[in-house]
């Protein structure tokens, strides 16, 4: 592993800390102040702004013609309908169902990665998610929210939280190339300029109706964070890994994010630290470390 990859796993568990609360962070702002069409308003363009200004300070490369398409659909995957659908979901389910039901993000990478990109699906691979699956599996059956109870395995916010992590697998797997070809503040911001405007169509009008006056100073600090951390710094630092590593060992690392909102859940709500919490961030560790075994070589 050179300096590269190893700026790039820790940029991904940094990555996946940050989405872990992010959960928690989204849960403050909506459906109470803000519904999650403006929420995705304010987190696309807040972005698209944040990587605007970045290009006055790191020049953006100039995009080829022929792959102005491939931006507008890594928009809308990325953008448009993921962090959409996020929101969503989360407006309908908790936090904690939320971070455990995106875990099934690498299986959908590795299938679009076999598909799209030819990647191998190794026995490494298969083991590493199934086993960090697993991890997620004990905390789905272990931990009860007690604001939303035992998890639903049926219900309108799962669904659409299903949805999006098949739905960011693909976004993951089509932004690979693009990676290889162009910087990633290029990448971001011509993503986001495609991805963003969309969410005009059907988040200006409940936007427009948030009594900002009533919301407090707590909430625009999530916000802030939402925006600023889990999506800028988030989708950078996403965007740089996959110069170094493939979109499998981007995903795996969707394990830390329930073990984070787990801990938060400790500390916020009072939620006691079971032996079922510790085997769960077990599980999801070796996933992870069996996934990186498997990536030798310039693919990795």
């Amino acid at each position: 592993m050179n300096f590269s990859k190893f700026k790039a796993h820790i940029a991904l568990i940094l990555v996946n800390v940050i989405y872990g609360v992010n959960y928690i962070a989204v849960k403050e702002i909506i459906p109470e102040h803000f519904q999650w069409q403006s929420m995705a308003l304010f987190r696309g363009f807040g972005a698209l702004l944040l990587f605007a200004l970045a290009g006055f300070l790191i020049k953006r490369q100039k995009i080829e013609r022929g792959d102005i398409w491939k931006f507008i659909v890594a928009g809308l995957l990325g953008v448009t309908v993921s962090q959409s659908l996020l929101m969503w979901g989360l407006q309908y389910t908790s936090a904690m169902n939320a971070s455990i039901i995106m875990t099934m993000n690498p299986l959908f990478v590795m299938l679009f990665a076999a598909l799209i990109l030819r990647f191998p699906m190794t026995k490494f691979k298969i083991w590493g998610v199934f086993i960090g699956g697993i991890g997620a599996c004990i905390l789905i059956f272990t931990t009860a929210n007690p604001k939303y109870g035992e998890m639903q395995s049926i219900s309108r916010g799962d669904a659409i939280i299903l949805a999006n992590a098949v739905l960011y697998g693909l976004y993951l797997v089509w932004t690979k190339p693009l990676m290889a070809k162009y910087d990633a503040l290029t990448v971001m911001f011509y993503c986001f300029v495609f991805g963003a405007i969309p969410v005009l169509l059907y988040g200006l009008e409940p936007t427009l109706a948030v009594d900002f006056r009533a919301i407090p100073v707590v909430t625009y600090a999530a916000i802030a964070f939402v925006v600023v951390c889990a999506t800028f710094i988030t989708y950078i630092l996403n965007a740089s890994s996959l110069k170094y590593v493939n979109p499998t060992t981007v995903s795996i690392y969707v394990y830390i994010q329930p073990v984070v909102a787990t801990l938060l859940s400790i500390g916020m709500h009072g939620d006691q630290f079971s032996w079922q919490k510790i085997v769960s961030m077990l599980f999801v560790f070796a996933g992870v470390y069996l996934v990186n075994m498997s990536n030798t070589g310039n693919r990795s």
